[in-house]
């Protein structure tokens, strides 16, 4: 059976989905009395979240970092590249039907820099806006909100990296075009995702694209993302109408340290330093931490901390787990350190909700109790393949129920937790993991892309639809 749903009209889709499952599985969840439900606030979002160089193809854009570094031999684990990806550019009505008819209520996806500018600064590509514009039309046709990402990773090659400051102001004029073409349909906007995960796994490690082990390299990437950030926030909100919200994207985690040995907690504390608070202090106006000073006042100019103070309207949290931290006789005399043996682990990562509430009563406690949006949090697991259109995936149902009652809890202790948005909305390309980790609602086949949901998108819908941990 096809899923190509682009022009199928709606009460046939939903025939479609109960021939597949998906349907039939929503009434078929246990019914819970309203007293034994963990209700989110009225409004909450609910929401999906994906990004344009995991899942469009190359096709109509210009090349980007991620490009080089995936064409570049034994970069990526399975020895693929991002040159189909799940070719959403063009498959994008299909995913979109299937999210629609489980009730997903938002979709943050990316805007892929190099598709706006594959050539240059300056005038942008035509069709690659109007790709966009399509886009967004076609999310709000179907009753679903757009969350767009101005930056998801993916910087067009004439742009250079985040060693020149250079960077920070083409990244902000970009913004700027994006926001005036989309900006009277979408309300809600994202400016970065995961700056930290770029200037360490990207610059320090060399696991991510650019993929440079430079300890100098990392503390002008923390500092040429934030100052891009603040100016690019400044640049949106000239170009929007009155009433927009934007935000931006850190991977917050808490950091631990591995084992009980003394070293290993001043090593925990360096990397908290360097991961959460070098991104978070100075965009609330602390400045940056005093110990990192020196490393990075030969990037920091004058007026550099004002721009980057710039309190956005929301913060989107990524969490998947804690970080563990060992000393170690490297540049900056830490590395990642393993978990407790007794953690359960996913395909990627170790298994740890309770850290979702920790990193959600920190930042309201530490940042002014801003407005937080969960705008990552998923689970790889090896799927089995499809069986009777559907793929049985169980295990990820109860993972995602833990942290969502997780989110709950946090919500009832006071965090100010607006929405959440599952990663990732089908399978994708997941970086230099490439095709090896399967995180989607939706699996994809990389050969046919032929798209079948799993069980666990008939979960997802079940809690949308009573605003609640089911």
């Amino acid at each position: 059976m096809s899923l190509n749903t682009s022009n199928t009209p709606l009460c046939n889709r939903r025939i479609m989905l109960q021939a597949l499952g998906l349907t039939v599985a929503l009434p078929s969840m246990p019914a819970f009395a309203d007293k034994n439900l963990a209700r989110f606030s009225d409004g909450f979002v609910w929401g999906v979240a994906a990004s344009a160089p995991q899942t469009e193809s190359r096709a109509g854009r210009g090349r980007s970092n991620w490009d080089t570094f995936a064409d570049t031999a034994g970069a990526i684990e399975d020895g693929s590249t991002n040159s189909l990806c799940t070719e959403f550019d063009q498959r994008y009505p299909d995913d979109l039907a299937l999210l629609a008819d489980a009730g997903i209520k938002a979709f943050r996806f990316s805007i892929s820099w190099p598709r706006i500018q594959p050539d240059g600064p300056g005038t942008p590509n035509v069709a690659g806006l109007a790709f966009y514009d399509r886009l967004v039309d076609a999310m709000l046709e179907r009753g679903i909100a757009p969350w767009p990402t101005i930056f998801h990773w993916d910087v067009p090659v004439w742009a250079g990296d985040f060693r020149n400051r250079e960077i920070a102001q083409h990244l902000a004029d970009y913004a700027a075009i994006v926001a005036g073409k989309l900006g009277d349909r979408v309300h809600n906007w994202i400016v970065l995702n995961e700056p930290n995960s770029v200037a360490l796994q990207g610059y320090g490690t060399g696991v991510h694209a650019p993929g440079l082990r430079s300890a100098k390299a990392v503390f002008a990437a923390i500092h040429h993302q934030n100052l891009g950030q603040g100016l690019a926030l400044q640049a949106m909100r000239a170009a929007l109408p009155a009433g927009r919200r934007i935000g931006t994207t850190i991977n917050v985690a808490p950091v631990r340290p591995e084992g009980d040995r003394v070293e290993n907690e001043a090593a925990a504390r360096l990397l908290d330093t360097m991961w959460n608070k070098a991104f978070l202090d100075p965009l609330y106006g602390k400045g940056y931490p005093s110990s990192l000073t020196p490393m990075l006042s030969s990037f920091v100019q004058g007026g550099d901390l004002a721009v980057i103070a710039t309190k956005p309207d929301f913060l989107g949290v990524n969490y998947y787990t804690r970080i563990y931290a060992r000393a170690a006789g490297t540049a900056f005399g830490v590395t990642r350190g393993e978990p407790p043996a007794n953690l359960p682990r996913t395909a990627y990562f170790h298994v740890e909700p309770d850290g979702l509430i920790e990193v959600l009563m920190r930042l309201h406690d530490d940042y002014d109790a801003p407005d937080l949006f969960v705008t990552e949090t998923g689970f790889a697991l090896d799927d089995p393949p499809p069986l009777d259109g559907v793929v049985e995936d169980r295990e990820r149902i109860g993972y995602l129920a833990s942290y969502l009652s997780a989110a709950h809890a946090a919500q009832k202790q006071g965090a100010r937790l607006k929405g959440l948005f599952y990663w990732s909305a089908t399978d994708n390309w997941e970086w230099g993991k490439g095709f090896t980790k399967k995180f989607g609602l939706i699996h994809v086949d990389m050969i046919s892309q032929k798209r079948t949901p799993k069980r666990s998108l008939a979960y997802y819908a079940n809690c949308i639809r009573h605003n609640a941990v089911t």
